[in-house]
């Protein structure tokens, strides 16, 4: 699948000295990923149902529970709100290094385009604290 297939979106953040950016194909793809992994339901008016929702899940205890809720909620908002992909796995666990930090890893397809892509995303439990 051709890059213009894919997309083209402003950079986020926007780098306004350089003037506005632009990310296309993949990279625009990736932007999306993480826009709906930060975005909570409610906070886009077109779209009330858009995102993940993952501030409801700060400063909860670190559980099996916990982990397993957080891997649905995320493959049910990407499956739901990124059509361009395949989800080929999602996997929520805690960084070894402190336990008060999972890292929500994405294996994904991006439809038409040959070969997987990875995105790990930190969530912090304490609030980032």
């Amino acid at each position: 699948m051709s890059t213009d297939k894919l997309g083209r979106g402003l950079r986020f953040p926007p780098v306004t000295r350089e003037g506005f950016g632009w990310v296309e194909g993949a990279a625009a793809v990736e932007q999306s990923i993480r826009a709906i992994l930060l975005t909570e339901p409610g906070e886009r008016i077109a779209r009330p149902s858009f995102g993940v929702g993952l501030r409801r899940f700060l400063f909860a205890p670190n559980s099996l529970e916990l982990r397993t809720q957080i891997r649905a909620a995320v493959t049910e908002a990407l499956e739901r709100d990124e059509a361009r992909i395949r989800l080929e796995a999602v996997t929520v666990n805690t960084d070894p290094r402190e336990a008060t930090v999972l890292r929500i890893a994405l294996r994904y397809e991006i439809l038409g385009e040959p070969g997987a892509h990875n995105l790990v995303f930190p969530f912090y439990l304490n609030g980032g604290a």
